[in-house]
């Protein structure tokens, strides 16, 4: 009778046991899900914050000033006067084919 009263207190410790680590299993999982939540939806409003910004940016540098127009790059291969004619190259003679 000692013995089965021994054993029967141990297997409540155990069940104890058990339901704690299931307690806290579960707890942790809660926890973890509402962290990814509240994550990605700073995460979300940052992206959009940048993303306004660089728009405006954007938006601010193509806009001239005074109706001014601003050029930052003039290639080099254009010379002052120049006709725009091709020069060089093979001349190439074609037929004209009807279907």
């Amino acid at each position: 009778m000692f013995c089965l009263n021994r054993v029967s207190e141990f297997s409540k410790l155990y069940i104890m046991i058990l339901k704690i680590i299931i307690f806290f299993i579960a707890l942790g999982w809660v926890f973890s899900s509402l962290f990814k939540f509240f994550l990605n939806s700073k995460l979300k409003k940052f992206a959009d914050q940048v993303k306004e910004a660089h728009r405006e940016e954007t938006k601010r540098k193509t806009q001239p000033k005074d109706g001014n127009v601003n050029v930052d790059f003039v290639p080099k291969d254009k010379k002052n006067g120049s006709s725009g004619t091709i020069t060089g190259g093979d001349y190439i003679d074609y037929e004209e084919v009807k279907d």
